[in-house]
C-alpha cells in the first residue's frame, strides 16, 4: 500500500493566523475553569507587578530630592520603603512567571488531549500515517513540538502582554500627556505607529519559513527514528555509509531552511533592537517640551526639578517600553503563526474526517440486517471490488465472490502484492469497497494479527504486553497468571519469564527491539489466545517460526475452537485449513475446499 502525500503547503502571516488562533481557543481552554483561573492569576500577578513597578519607578527621583536637600531621615525612610517595594516586585515577578508557566503547561495539556482525541477517533491516525496524509506532514510533531511551542509562546509571552498593554498604555499615556502635553504623547504614538508598519513588512516572510523549518525538523527527526528502529536490518545491509550520507542530506535541508529563516529574521531583529534602545533617547527628547517649550518647571526648586525630571523619564521610558513590548510581540507572533497554522490544519482535517469524507476507510459497509438471511455462512462476498483509498480509479481486486461456511477455516494464497493483505484491510473495515461483503460475526469477536508484530513502547511489563490493548494498572487489566505461564511454555517462550522475573514487573528494554522476529510473532499469538476471540485473521503471522512450532500454534487454535482465516505462502498451511481462496490475478479467483492434502 502506498500512502498518498500531498505537496508541502505554504503558510502566510495575515488575518487567517488570528482567525485560526481564535478557533483554537476552545481547545486551549477545554478545561475551562482551571485554565481561566490560571489566566486570571497570571494577569493579577502582572497587574501587581505593574503597580509595584510604578512605585519603584518614582523612587529614584525621591532619592535625588532627599540627597539634594540633605535630608537624612527622609533618605532612610525612602530607603526602607524602596527595599520593601523591590522585595515585593521580585516576589510578584516570580509569581507572574510561575503562574504564566502553569498556564502554559495547562494549555498544553488541554490542547494535546484535544488533539489526541481527534487523532485517535475513527482511526484518523491510521488515515494520516497509512493511507493519505492530506498534506499533514509529521502529525506526531504537530501534537508534540508544535503544540508545545504554540502554548509556551501564548501562555508566557503573548497573553499577559496583550491583555495588560491597553490598560498600561492608557495609564502612562495620561501621565505623559499631563507632563509633556499632546506633542509628547503624539511623538510616542507616531514612534510606535512607525514601528508597527515596519514590523508588519519585515515579519511577513517569517511565518511561512517558520512552518518550513518545523517540517524539516520533523523530517530530520523521523530519519533518525527510522535508523534507530531498523538498526539491525540496516547493519545487515552494510548501509552505514548510505545512512550517514542521507542523514546529512536530511540535515542539509533543515540547515538551508534555518539559514534562510535567520536571514529573514535578521532585519526584523535589527529594527526591533534599534526600536527598543532608541526609546531611551526618545525619553530625553520629550523632556524638551515641559522644560523649554511649555516652561512648566520654571518655578521648581533644584530638588523638585530633579525629582520631576526623574519621574518624567520613568513615565516616558515606560510608555515607550509598553509600545515596544507590543512591537516585540511581532517576532513571537510571526513564529507563533507557523505553529497555529500547522496545528489548526491538523484540527480541520480531523474534523472533516470525523464528519465523513470521500474514501472514508472506516465506514462500516456491511448491512447488519442481512444477518438473518445467511446464518449458515461466516463471510459472504459477492462482486467485491476494492482499491487503495487514495485512488478510486485503481482496482486491486475486482468482482471477487465466495462464501465461507460457518465453523470452517480458510487459507488465502497468491503471489506477493496481489492483494491478500488488502483483502484483510477490507474485511477489517480499514478500506472501503464496492459490492457486497456480509460478515456474520460481531466485530468484537474478531481478532486480527497483522504481518508485522506490534508492541507498544513504554517498557511495559510482560503481562501488559500480553493483555494489550487492555488499559489500567497492571493489577487491574485481568488475565489469569497461570494461564499466561502455561501458554508461554506451550509456545516455547518460557525463557521470557526468567528474563523479566515477574509478569507484572516493568522491564528496562523495549520488546520490539529485543525479541527476535519469531519470538515477536509467538508473543503476539499468545496475546491473541488470551483475548479468546471467536474468529481470528492471521496475516503471515507464523512466517518467522519453523513448521513444528507452526503446527503447534494451529493445534492450539483448534483445541480452543477458534475459527481462523490465514494469509500465507507456505504449502504446509494447507493441512490446517478447510478452504482455499487462491488469487492468481486481480480478476481471477479460485475458491475450493481442501481435501486434507498434506505436503
Amino acid at each position: 500500500m502506498g500512502k498518498l502525500q500531498v505537496i508541502e503547503k505554504k503558510f502566510h502571516f495575515g488575518f487567517r493566523v488570528f482567525y485560526n488562533l481564535f478557533r483554537l481557543f476552545p481547545l486551549l481552554y477545554s478545561n475551562t475553569w482551571l485554565t481561566l483561573s490560571l489566566t486570571a492569576l497570571t494577569i493579577a500577578a502582572s497587574v501587581g507587578n505593574e503597580i509595584v513597578n510604578y512605585k519603584t519607578g518614582v523612587i529614584p527621583g525621591k532619592f535625588y530630592m532627599a540627597l539634594v536637600d540633605r535630608d537624612e531621615p527622609k533618605f532612610w525612610h525612602i530607603f526602607w520603603v524602596a527595599s520593601l517595594c523591590y522585595l515585593g516586585l521580585c516576589l510578584l515577578i516570580a509569581l507572574m512567571n510561575f503562574f504564566s508557566w502553569c498556564l502554559y503547561i495547562q494549555q498544553r495539556k488541554n490542547l494535546v488531549q484535544c488533539l489526541h482525541k481527534i487523532y485517535y477517533k475513527n482511526n484518523f491516525y491510521y488515515q494520516l500515517n497509512g493511507v493519505d496524509d492530506h498534506g499533514i506532514d509529521n502529525p506526531d510533531q504537530r501534537i508534540t513540538q508544535d503544540a508545545d511551542k504554540l502554548t509556551k509562546l501564548l501562555g508566557t509571552s503573548i497573553i499577559p502582554t496583550v491583555l495588560l498593554s491597553p490598560f498600561i498604555i492608557s495609564y502612562y499615556g495620561v501621565k505623559v500627556w499631563t507632563t509633556s502635553g499632546g506633542w509628547g504623547f503624539g511623538m510616542i504614538v507616531a514612534y510606535f505607529a512607525f514601528g508597527v508598519i515596519v514590523n508588519r513588512i519585515l515579519i511577513g516572510p517569517l511565518t511561512p519559513w517558520a512552518a518550513r523549518v518545523e517540517k524539516a525538523e520533523g523530517d530530520f527527526r523521523y530519519k533518525h527514528v527510522s535508523v534507530r528502529t531498523n538498526a539491525e536490518e540496516s547493519a545487515f545491509f552494510k548501509s552505514a555509509e548510505f545512512e550517514h550520507v542521507f542523514s546529512n542530506l536530511s540535515f542539509d535541508v533543515l540547515f538551508r531552511r534555518l539559514f534562510v529563516f535567520m536571514c529573514w529574521k535578521f532585519p526584523s531583529q535589527f529594527f526591533q533592537s534599534f526600536f527598543d534602545y532608541y526609546g531611551a533617547c526618545m525619553s530625553y527628547i520629550l523632556q524638551l517640551f515641559p522644560l523649554f517649550v511649555f516652561h512648566m518647571y520654571d518655578n521648581y526648586k533644584p530638588g523638585e526639578l530633579i525629582n520631576q525630571i526623574s519621574n518624567n523619564a520613568f513615565f516616558f521610558i515606560y510608555l515607550i517600553n509598553c509600545f515596544t513590548r507590543l512591537t516585540d510581540l511581532a517576532m513571537n507572533l510571526a513564529e507563533l503563526g507557523g505553529y497555529i497554522m500547522r496545528v489548526s490544519e491538523f484540527v480541520d482535517n480531523g474534523k472533516l474526517y470525523e464528519a465523513g469524507v470521500d474514501n472514508d476507510a472506516f465506514r462500516r459497509n456491511s448491512d447488519p440486517s442481512a444477518k438473518t438471511s445467511g446464518d449458515e455462512n461466516l463471510i459472504e462476498a459477492e462482486h467485491l471490488s476494492f482499491g487503495p483509498p487514495t485512488n478510486s480509479n485503481i482496482r486491486i481486486i475486482e468482482n471477487l465472490t465466495f462464501n465461507l461456511p460457518r465453523n470452517k477455516t480458510m487459507l488465502i494464497t497468491g503471489d506477493s502484492g496481489i492483494g491478500k493483505t488488502s483483502l484483510m484491510r477490507v474485511i477489517a473495515d480499514m478500506w472501503p469497497h464496492q459490492g457486497n461483503l456480509r460478515r456474520f460475526y460481531e466485530k468484537s469477536d474478531a481478532y486480527f494479527l497483522p504481518q508485522r508484530p506490534y508492541f507498544p513502547v513504554g517498557r511495559l511489563s510482560l503481562k501488559q504486553q500480553l493483555m494489550f490493548p487492555a488499559m489500567g494498572d497492571v493489577e487491574k487489566i485481568g488475565g489469569n497468571d497461570e494461564e499466561i505461564v502455561r501458554i508461554l511454555h506451550e509456545l516455547k517462550l518460557g525463557h521470557l519469564l526468567a528474563i523479566v522475573g515477574n509478569l507484572t514487573d516493568s522491564v528496562d528494554f523495549e520488546w520490539q527491539e529485543t525479541l527476535s522476529p519469531g519470538e515477536q510473532q509467538r508473543l503476539c499469538f499468545a496475546r491473541m489466545l488470551l483475548a479468546e476471540p471467536t474468529i481470528v485473521f492471521l496475516d503471515e503471522s507464523t512466517c518467522n517460526v519453523d513448521e513444528g512450532i507452526e503446527n503447534s500454534m494451529y493445534e492450539m487454535l483448534r483445541k480452543r475452537s477458534i475459527t481462523y482465516i490465514t494469509v500465507g505462502h507456505r504449502k504446509s498451511l494447507r493441512s490446517h485449513h478447510d478452504f482455499e481462496l487462491r488469487i492468481p490475478s486481480s480478476t481471477s479467483f479460485l475458491f475450493h475446499e481442501i481435501h486434507n492434502q498434506k505436503f
